[in-house]
């Protein structure tokens, strides 16, 4: 699968996709949007475009926490999902946190999101679960010296 992921600095494209993605999760709990709070992320996080065919169609967005590196966004657009681009995404995270030495890759995502499903079957487990249907979920890694 054509599928590359590099640095981005296109805050504008990512918060609008993670918005409209998020968008049925944060008004099923009665959550606001808030610009600020994700342009403020956007300067901590480490953030990438995903490409499918060459043609942007995603943002992963990463952030370190000691020994466990933190998946904080993964979004794609919605005509490119379920065709592998949000696996190929995860494979590279993966990738790049065991070749990084992290001991964990971790990340949070709500219960009834389809990605919960594709997460535990590339091995995330859960290890934690918050009152509105937040799941934790953690992939133990074994250090690459790649």
């Amino acid at each position: 699968m054509d599928v590359a992921i590099g640095p981005t600095t296109d805050a504008n494209y990512s918060q609008q996709l993670t918005q409209e993605n998020m968008a049925p999760y944060y008004e099923a709990r009665k959550i606001a949007w808030n610009p600020q709070m994700f342009m403020e992320s956007w300067r901590v996080f480490d953030n990438y475009e995903i490409r499918h065919e060459r043609k942007r169609c995603g943002v992963i967005r990463l952030k370190s926490d000691g020994e466990t590196l933190f998946i904080r966004d993964l979004q794609i657009e919605p005509s490119k999902q379920r065709q592998g681009i949000g696996r190929e995404a995860i494979t590279w995270a993966i990738a790049h946190a065991q070749t990084s030495g992290y001991a964990q890759l971790a990340l949070r995502v709500f219960a009834e999101n389809p990605a919960a499903s594709l997460y535990q079957a590339l091995g995330f487990v859960e290890t934690g679960r918050s009152r509105d249907a937040v799941l934790t979920l953690s992939l133990l890694l074994n250090a690459s010296s790649e």
